[in-house]
């Protein structure tokens, strides 16, 4: 088939890149692209109602494409894995080599680097740069929140404006004219603070701010005592809120935006709470298990893809989603037998990746014993 034996070593590694790489490629872009489906009519629909332009939402895909290629990049390898072996025996080309005296290691060590590769990759992403990338999205994701393009307030209703609740006995859509204006301070700082008023008017200053005009009203202060108030009256009251800018309060983050680095720290911290520090270490350990499934998968997939015939085209492909639901799975149950014990919740995440590894070292020792 290749002439001398010289020539298949050097020529086998570039020969199954080449077959990998497109395969690889198309299954990143499809498992990518459907992670972003679930987002993308949430972002389009904040897009549309906000008034924001459409390349908001490319540069939140931006932000959040380290966080799902964490995710699709391992059933990504699994899959061109399975599918490139497949085909090479499908086309009797693994048969040949093995005529030829090649062994097991001889055939797969490509793919071997190609996973050790992936889960280096992995490594960064899931403890540092998919964090980042999460963080930044959540951030874009609450500015583009307190945008304001335009105010439709029903009559005898509330409306939340930012820090504030208005409401109006009558209100004009056309010309922003209110009667019986009833406005109310949300946020926890200034909660209580009210306004009313006999007339108002409502204008918006596209991408700068929202201003409210009333006239002849009358505001009340709360106190620290229940039974006193403060109370004034005003002619005319003008109220301006801008319709862009990050959302009030203390930033709270969410795991997923945490980096390794930082949950490392709060673990540190004496006074943090026995729940919390549970969940860090659970996250630490889910984040390192699933970088190395490449790795894993490898050990799997390459002694499955070896053995597929001609009369199991499309076989590959099955097995490789077989074997993503059980891992994931295991990873899911490992996940949660961690939260519950804190005994088990630095090894519970690590379960899913010694199923694996176990089940691949008895279809490699058939592989090689063949």
């Amino acid at each position: 088939m290749f002439g001398t034996l010289e020539a298949p070593v050097r020529i086998l590694p570039r020969y199954c890149l080449r077959l990998f790489a497109p395969v690889f490629l198309l299954c990143l872009g499809v498992f990518t692209g459907v992670l972003f489906m679930n987002n993308f009519l949430r972002l389009f629909n904040m897009a549309l109602l906000k008034g924001i332009s459409l390349f908001w939402i490319a540069g939140c895909f931006f932000r959040l494409l380290p966080y799902f290629l964490s995710l699709a990049l391992p059933m990504s390898f699994m899959v061109a894995t399975m599918v490139t072996l497949g085909q090479l025996s499908e086309q009797g080309e693994v048969t040949a080599l093995r005529a030829s005296g090649f062994s097991f290691l001889d055939l797969t060590w490509p793919f071997l680097a190609m996973a050790a590769a992936c889960s280096a990759a992995l490594l960064l992403l899931n403890h540092k740069t998919a964090p980042d990338g999460f963080h930044s999205f959540r951030k874009q994701y609450a500015v583009a929140a307190q945008q304001v393009s335009k105010v439709e307030l029903q009559p005898g209703s509330f409306l939340r404006l930012g820090p504030w609740k208005l409401y109006a006995r009558k209100a004009d859509p056309d010309t922003g004219r209110l009667e019986g204006v009833y406005l109310v301070r949300a946020n926890a700082r200034d909660s209580g603070l009210r306004v009313s008023a006999r007339d108002g008017r409502l204008t918006i200053t596209p991408g700068k701010s929202l201003d409210l005009e009333l006239e002849q009203g009358g505001l009340q202060l709360p106190n620290k005592e229940p039974e006193r108030f403060t109370a004034g009256r005003f002619s005319r009251y003008r109220l301006s809120m801008p319709v862009a800018g990050a959302p009030e309060g203390r930033e709270s983050l969410e795991i997923p935006e945490i980096t390794s680095a930082q949950l490392r720290e709060r673990i540190a911290v004496p006074d943090l709470n026995a729940q919390s520090r549970n969940e860090y270490r659970v996250e630490l350990a889910m984040r390192s298990a699933v970088a190395l499934a490449p790795f894993i998968f490898f050990w799997i997939a390459a002694p499955l893809g070896l053995r597929l015939n001609r009369h199991s085209r499309g076989l590959g492909f099955a097995a490789s989603l077989l074997v993503l639901m059980v891992y994931y799975g295991l990873v899911a149950v490992g996940v949660g037998i961690g939260r519950r014990s804190d005994r088990f919740s630095r090894s519970a995440p690590w379960l899913a990746d010694a199923a694996a590894l176990a089940l691949g070292a008895v279809l490699t020792r058939r592989a090689v014993a063949r």
